[in-house]
């Protein structure tokens, strides 16, 4: 006898088709959201300190190539790094301020 779950009905066996319903519990038990690692309050802090510091060796690599006549058409790497590092930084923090909003409106409501 073969069974095979479609949906919420149980089909049996492989020449008759006896349909039952399965209860399926959409929501089984209360449970916390279980944030990765990678998306921890530390983590995106220290991911922002070293995004910092890129976008701070990025400023300091345009200021050397534009003080550096022969170095004028080399500007474009560090220009995309501090863009690429900016737009991170962005990401990260609007991560970390929604995350702190919706703390303080949860402890709101009760």
């Amino acid at each position: 006898m073969r069974f095979a779950f479609i949906a919420d009905r149980l089909y049996v066996g492989p020449n008759r088709w006896e349909i039952g319903t399965v209860k399926i519990d959409a929501n089984p038990l209360f449970r916390r959201v279980i944030t990765p690692w990678y998306d921890s309050n530390a983590a995106c802090w220290i991911v922002l300190i070293f995004l910092v510091a890129v976008v701070l060796f990025s400023v300091a690599g345009i200021v050397v190539a534009r003080s550096q006549p022969d170095y004028h058409h080399h500007t474009w790497l560090p220009a995309t790094l501090l863009a690429l590092s900016v737009s991170a930084v962005g990401s990260v923090a609007f991560r970390l301020i929604k995350r702190r909003y919706d703390q303080q409106a949860q402890n709101r409501e009760f």
